[in-house]
């Protein structure tokens, strides 16, 4: 069996993800690298990352009626080493809980509560299933991250399908073009943080507007909401 990691207090604390998104161009992602590297440090400042992804819904499905909308998708985030990536002795499991966003558009980012519970000793898949949950969907994420004034995490990735469910060895780009997806992330610890981290990420924007345009991605595409079929 599995054990979360630990945080004082009465349960995990829940933060609010402030975040903008992009599509960059494969002609204007080492650019945008340059840019980043100039900004967070230099050459040395990326960090590479490979994050197999796995999104649960529950075992039992919630009969319709108003009691279905607490039904929630859990997400399983494997942390892989991109210079070995079948070494499990290497892999961090951890357990995201992403709420549902904020429908109100005078922000100037997507704002959501997240929670998150790395799973330190035992089987992770099992503990989910443990927890009434099972498997719903996955993918690869593989790319790098800067930090930007030890706030602003900016991930640069490549999204990958699996031909077959949990060999990661059988991915497959989801952009036949090559693009890549910019994410721009900085959390705000309370309520009364938001406005404020909104407002910062809003004039981050203009940084890298030769090479991405960052945008607020639409409440509806990020609910947690349960599909069932």
């Amino acid at each position: 069996m599995a054990a979360g990691k630990k945080h004082t207090g009465a349960s995990a604390p829940t933060h609010y993800e402030c975040s903008l998104y992009g599509l960059v161009a494969k002609a204007h992602e080492p650019q945008l690298r340059t840019r980043l590297e100039a900004l967070c440090g230099d050459t040395k400042a990326a960090h590479h990352e490979l994050h197999h992804e796995i999104s649960c819904v529950p075992c039992v499905e919630t009969p319709p009626g108003p009691q279905r909308k607490e039904d929630h998708m859990l997400r399983l985030r494997i942390e892989l080493d991109p210079k070995d990536p079948t070494n499990m002795d290497k892999v961090t499991n951890t357990i995201c809980f992403l709420g549902h966003p904020e429908p109100r558009s005078d922000r100037g980012a997507s704002v959501r509560p997240t929670t998150y519970a790395q799973v330190f000793s035992g089987n992770a898949p099992q503990f989910l299933s443990l927890l009434g949950y099972k498997f719903n969907s996955e993918f690869v994420r593989k790319g790098y991250w800067f930090m930007y004034r030890g706030i602003y995490k900016i991930i640069v990735s490549q999204v990958y399908k699996l031909r077959e469910q949990g060999n990661i060895q059988t991915v497959q780009p989801v952009d036949a073009e090559g693009n890549w997806v910019m994410h721009v992330v900085a959390d705000a610890m309370s309520q009364e943080q938001v406005p404020r981290v909104c407002e910062q990420l809003d004039e981050l924007k203009r940084l890298f507007e030769d090479y991405v345009e960052l945008v607020i991605v639409d409440h509806a595409f990020l609910e947690n909401k349960v599909q069932y079929s």
